[in-house]
């Protein structure tokens, strides 16, 4: 049986093909904005030229994300804390909770029994666009993604920059820089942010198992992230190889069962 997930996030769609419940191919490319139909059916493309099929050959499509209704061949959507609850179990049958976390929103998921979810925490308005924010500093600061997640942990710790809302943490952050702080600083600075808001999620109303809590999502690979995030949380993320593909692999998964 082949299925597909297609995860169009704020900034990067993530497609997922499973050839009995087996990764054939996975895609990313930048969504697109105003453009993001079209880019998924570009992508769409790519992945089955890996996966060496052509559409007839998929059985069922789930697409999930914020731009889940752009994929116009979908035979179904979910929400992405779906989607991510069935990532995690898939990858970790042990799993008791799954963060995802990307460029837009965070979910903090609860899982139940086999399938089910207990309780779902997501970001509120002032926590919107945490991986968004990094991404924004990278260009500005002149520094990749790579090199801010091989930050480490003391830089940022002596000029800390706003950690209650994205939009001034970026304030804050160009403020250093205009007096000269060194821009390593900076990104550090606005990484710590970042780990304070994340943290407040996870202690917003449930507390994640220390050993059995799956971390997914584009901030799931930025090592600066999930270091601090594990030092200021006690939580031992589970964190797979493909983290960024977790919404897509979970609404694969989902097109198994339909």
């Amino acid at each position: 049986m082949i299925t597909a997930g297609v995860d169009v996030g704020l900034m990067n769609t993530k497609i997922v093909i499973l050839r009995d419940k087996e990764v054939a191919a996975q895609r990313t490319k930048q969504s697109g904005g105003g453009g993001r139909g079209e880019t998924v059916k570009e992508i769409w493309q790519d992945a089955l030229k890996d996966a060496g099929i052509k559409p007839k050959d998929i059985s069922k499509v789930v697409a999930t994300g914020t731009g889940k209704k752009d994929v116009s061949f979908a035979d179904k959507t979910v929400v992405e804390a779906v989607a991510a609850a069935r990532a995690a179990r898939f990858l970790y049958p042990e799993s008791t909770s799954v963060v995802d976390a990307g460029a837009d929103m965070t979910h903090v998921v609860t899982l139940g029994e086999g399938n089910t979810i207990r309780e779902v925490v997501m970001n509120q308005k002032c926590m919107n666009g945490l991986g968004l924010v990094i991404e924004v500093m990278a260009d500005r600061l002149g520094l990749t993604l790579d090199e801010i997640s091989a930050l480490a942990p003391a830089q940022g710790k002596t000029n800390p920059v706003n950690d209650g809302c994205p939009v001034f943490a970026e304030l804050d952050a160009l403020g250093l820089l205009n007096i000269g702080v060194d821009r390593r600083e900076v990104a550090g600075a606005v990484t710590d942010a970042v780990v304070v808001r994340l943290s407040s999620i996870l202690n917003d109303k449930i507390r994640p198992q220390k050993d059995t809590t799956v971390f997914i999502g584009g901030l799931a690979k930025n090592l600066a992230v999930t270091e601090r995030l594990k030092e200021r949380s006690g939580i031992h993320f589970l964190i797979p190889e493909n983290a960024e593909y977790g919404g897509a692999l979970g609404a694969a998964v989902i097109a198994t069962d339909m």
